[in-house]
């Protein structure tokens, strides 16, 4: 069975690009739902002037899903050069088929359980999950690194 989009590790590439805005968008589902207003003007500093008319914990949620977003950027261009890198030294499909796939992955995870994080279980758990999609990175350059050039 042939796929519609044959280079999925092209593909994973603004699969996680999406993954690293959701956050942001989610942000302000949060902030327009808890003071049925979004200030676009100024959004980045809206958290902090708007705090007062928030719940604690929607506050807390909204300062979680702005933290994702940040980390996703953070780690964006080292998947996105782990990929390059290995597609450009022609490192077995499989192998960055499977990288890519497991980074999308742990950046989906790691969205949710960062945005939903209350303890520090699942802290110590949002840190794991950052740390092997990162080792996915490391193993995609790692391979481009070993193969021919």
């Amino acid at each position: 069975m042939s796929s519609a989009y044959p280079n999925l590790p092209l593909l994973s590439l603004p699969v996680a690009a999406g993954l690293a805005y959701a956050p942001h968008f989610i942000r302000g589902l949060i902030v327009i739902n808890a003071t049925k207003r979004w200030n676009n003007i100024s959004p980045r500093g809206q958290l902090e002037k708007i705090e007062s008319r928030m719940s604690k914990a929607s506050w807390a949620m909204a300062k979680r899903t702005e933290g994702a977003h940040i980390n996703g950027l953070e780690t964006l261009p080292v998947f996105f050069g782990a990929v390059l890198a290995a597609l450009h030294a022609g490192v077995a499909k499989d192998t960055v088929n499977f990288y890519a796939g497991f980074f999308v992955a742990s950046r989906l995870l790691f969205n949710i359980v960062y945005i939903f994080n209350t303890t520090q279980i699942a802290a110590l758990a949002r840190t794991g999950i950052w740390t092997a999609g990162m080792a996915a990175c490391l193993k995609l350059f790692l391979a481009a690194a070993a193969t021919k050039y």
